[in-house]
């Protein structure tokens, strides 16, 4: 999956996908359960290896999307394109107004 070719429908697709995921998975499995009631952290690695296989290839399916993302949007900074890199809110992060939907990545 590393020669995949940038495809920005897929990324937020696969973005929106694993957000709902991982809500699921931290509120269905009880070992992860039992962490968070602990007030351990958990650890990315955790997840994905608590998801199915099909998730999991999904998982680097994404990654390497958001690898392409990350030097798209660096490539962009250095040229001056783009949306500018803000030092708290990364690239495409935005201050919402109050009311106004989440639409960001992460």
């Amino acid at each position: 999956m590393e020669n995949t070719a940038w495809n920005e429908a897929r990324y937020r697709d696969l973005n929106a996908y694993f957000r709902e995921r991982i809500q699921q998975l931290l509120g269905a499995d009880p070992h992860l359960q039992k962490q968070v009631a602990e007030g351990k952290s958990i650890q990315l690695e955790e997840l994905v290896e608590s998801m199915t296989l099909n998730d999991q290839l999904l998982w680097k399916e994404f990654l390497a999307l958001d690898q392409q993302k990350m030097h798209q949007d660096l490539q962009n900074h250095l040229e001056g394109k783009g949306s500018p890199l803000h030092d708290q809110s990364g690239f495409y992060r935005n201050q919402r107004e109050e009311g106004e939907e989440d639409t960001s990545l992460w």
